[in-house]
């Protein structure tokens, strides 16, 4: 009887966590919303190098970009979600080597990327 309830007890237990994880897959307009955003700061980053920001202004944007763009949960997107957020990392890290020219192509290749994964993702739906 002492097993049987061990038992018992690990199934429940299993079942309680296994639905406690679930994540349930993003909306449309919630990946797209994700894209949008992401876009919209990246252009913000590259408009303020343009109009001669300081560094630490500059990184903080590229910074909060790379935040909102994991929020782009797709599948046929994440490599190339990838690929967009190393560039933004090369974006940082030009700013915090005081590149701004090397910046300012990191940050306009960052931005083709992205405009690439919104056409990817509204003709996938």
């Amino acid at each position: 009887m002492n097993t049987f309830k061990k038992i018992l007890a690990t199934v429940v237990m299993a079942a309680m966590t296994s639905s406690a994880f679930a994540v349930a897959n993003p909306s449309y307009e919630d990946v797209k919303a994700a894209i949008d955003n992401t876009l919209a700061k990246v252009e913000e980053a590259k408009a303020a190098l343009d109009n001669g920001a300081n560094n630490e202004a500059v990184i903080d944007l590229v910074t909060d970009a790379r935040q909102l763009q994991k929020d782009i949960a797709n599948n046929v997107l994440d490599l190339k979600r990838n690929q967009a957020s190393n560039v933004l990392k090369q974006a940082r890290s030009a700013l915090q080597s005081n590149e701004p020219q090397s910046a300012k192509e990191s940050l306009t290749d960052a931005l083709n990327r992205y405009k690439e994964i919104k056409q990817l993702y509204a003709s996938n739906h």
